[in-house]
Parts: structure tokens; C-alpha cells; sequence
């Protein structure tokens, strides 16, 4: 790419005059950041910005039924070494625990059996299935939820996919394992990728560069062009920057403060820090469990800016913040 594009968005009543909106009229923007490398950013009006990019930023999305955001993802991870603690869950813990996440709010449980948070240790393909086989078994009471299947393993989305989800969420965008692509295809699912700079092999290997945001642009651009060529559509797409993963603190918060340039890609926005590392080095809470209440903080953060899907395991405080964000849509 030789110019990228960064809607300025407003939350709020009121738009001025040539204001465009993204799927969601709530938000709406009259003027464009237009950036190049080794370049000083240039403001430019809506009506300067060329229409195949004001309707990129602008595409309505599609979310398994879902029209209109934010939606709340809920993490129920099954891993020994995951935030979540759930990796001891019996066939009746489970739809119990999954039902526990419905009614805190959850639209969509991204269910995993191997974390992936730094130093994490790789299994086999049978263990990590083996660890979420007794939960996807419960799913089918479930008819009104989204299921994602949280794994770089084209095996185990298989699995998960003929069970009933229809997200395949990967972290390494399809890279790890070379089937990945043929199941997504097999299923028509949904396909979330993030951004990594190891090749999805070593998820956190450090981002380099001063241009990293246009780098972690590029990829999207490139592994979203990959898809397409394989007959993927694009409303099945979703992005996610891949906070903590590789980033440093301040690469961490130019994302979130910069996250509407990924609008432009025309693919909803998954984003998921809550009770991340980063965190921590801010506020000085260093056990995950009490990040809460910044990762709920962030996450307002990242809706006014039109983000699609917020990844959490905190559902209920999160829910009650998206509640009071919806009450104020209303009553613009």
C-alpha cells in the first residue's frame, strides 16, 4: 500500500455537514487521516477521500446474525495455564459454566484448548481436542449462542466446526497449519485472523519498525487478499491487532488509540486485552485478576471507536458497560 487511510470518528449527535457514518450511523466522521511512510500525516475532508475507501469504512457487516455492535465475546479457555481457570470443567460443569456466560451477557463463547499467552508450551493436536470434546458436546442446548473455536490446528476447528461453531478463531491467521484453509472452506465458517509478526509460528516474536501500524495494516491487507483468492468472501472475515502479542506498551496503546484505521479493511474488528500484560505495567497490577476494571476501561475505549467484537473473560462488568454505552445510542 502506498496510502492508508484512518477515519477520525465521532461518537455523538450532531454530525456536521458531509459527514459519512460506518455500519453503524452513531458513528460518523467528517474528515480522513491520510498516511504514508516516511511521510507527515495529512487531514483531508470525507468528500477527498477516494469512495472505494469511504465504502470499505463503511461496509455493513454480518456477524452470524448479529447487524449491530459491540458484541461480546467470552473467553472459556481449557487450558491448565489459562486466565480462564476452567480447565477442570466436567460434562455438566460445562454447559453450566456455559450457561453462566449467557446470562452475564456473552453473544459469543470462543471456547480453547491450548493457551497462548507468553511462554506458552504446544500440544498435540489429540490433547488439545481431547480438552474441549466434553464441552462441545453441551453446545447443542445452546441454540441461540455463537461458538468460536479458539486454535491454530486445522484437526481440531474440524472438530469444533461439525459440533456447532461457526467462528474459526486463529491466532495465527491460517499460518500454522496449511489445512487451516481447506477447512475453512469445508464449513463456510466465519474466520477470525490476527495479526502476528512470527509467521504464526512464534506468536510473540517483538514488532519492530516506526511503521508498525502500517506493517500490521499490510498484513491484514495481504493474508485478507490470501482468503479472498481461496473463495472466501469477505463478510466471513473478521480482524483482530492482536494485542500483547509481540507488541510493546506503546505499540499496545497506538493500536488502541489508532484502532479506526483498520476500519478501511472493510472487515468487523475483534479485539481482545482483557487482563493482558500490558496492563499491569500501567496500572501496577500485576495479578491478572484485578485488571478488571482497566480492561473494561479499554474496552470502552475501543467501542467509541466503532469496534465490532470485545474478547474478555470479565462478562458481567463488561455487559453492564456496553449496556450503559448502547442507553446512551439510543438517546442520541
Amino acid at each position: 500500500m502506498s496510502k492508508y487511510f484512518q477515519p477520525l470518528i465521532n461518537f455523538g449527535p450532531y454530525p456536521t455537514k458531509g459527514s459519512t457514518f460506518l455500519a453503524d450511523p452513531t458513528f460518523w466522521f467528517d474528515r480522513v487521516k491520510v498516511l504514508e511512510r516516511d511521510k507527515t500525516p495529512q487531514i483531508v475532508k470525507v468528500k477527498d477521500t477516494p469512495k472505494r475507501v469511504i465504502k470499505e469504512i463503511s461496509n455493513p457487516f454480518n456477524i452470524c446474525g448479529y447487524k449491530k455492535g459491540p458484541l461480546i465475546m467470552g473467553i472459556l479457555n481449557l487450558s491448565p495455564d489459562s486466565f480462564s481457570e476452567t480447565n477442570e470443567l466436567s460434562k455438566a460443569k460445562a454447559s453450566n459454566y456455559i450457561m453462566n456466560l449467557v446470562q452475564k451477557g456473552a453473544d459469543i463463547i470462543d471456547i480453547g484448548g491450548q493457551s497462548t499467552k507468553p511462554n506458552f508450551n504446544d500440544i498435540s493436536n489429540e490433547l488439545e481436542k481431547d480438552r474441549i470434546k466434553k464441552t462441545f458436546k453441551t453446545i447443542k442446548n445452546y441454540s441461540n449462542v455463537i461458538f468460536s473455536i479458539d486454535t491454530r490446528k486445522a484437526s481440531v476447528a474440524d472438530y469444533a466446526l461439525n459440533k456447532g461453531a461457526t467462528i474459526f478463531n486463529d491466532v495465527s491467521s491460517l499460518e500454522f497449519d496449511p489445512e487451516s484453509i481447506n477447512i475453512v472452506k469445508k464449513h463456510k465458517c466465519f474466520v477470525c485472523i490476527m495479526h502476528n509478526s512470527g509467521n504464526g509460528i512464534d506468536l510473540h516474536k517483538k514488532l519492530s519498525g516506526k511503521n508498525f501500524m502500517l506493517d500490521i495494516y499490510d498484513y491484514f491487507f495481504n493474508r485478507i487478499n490470501f482468503l479472498l483468492s481461496c473463495g472466501i468472501p469477505k463478510s466471513k472475515i473478521i480482524i483482530d491487532p492482536g494485542i500483547g502479542f509481540g507488541k510493546s506498551l506503546f505499540q499496545n496503546l497506538q493500536i488502541i488509540s489508532n484502532i479506526s484505521l483498520f476500519h478501511s479493511l472493510g472487515c468487523p474488528i475483534l479485539v481482545g486485552l482483557s487482563r493482558k500484560g500490558f496492563i499491569g505495567k500501567i496500572t501496577g497490577e500485576f495479578e491478572p485478576k484485578k485488571r478488571k476494571l482497566s480492561s473494561v476501561i479499554l474496552a470502552f475505549e475501543l467501542i467509541k471507536k466503532g469496534v465490532h467484537i470485545i474478547r474478555v473473560h470479565d462478562i458481567k462488568d463488561t455487559y453492564k458497560m456496553v449496556k450503559i454505552f448502547n442507553s446512551l445510542k439510543v438517546n442520541i
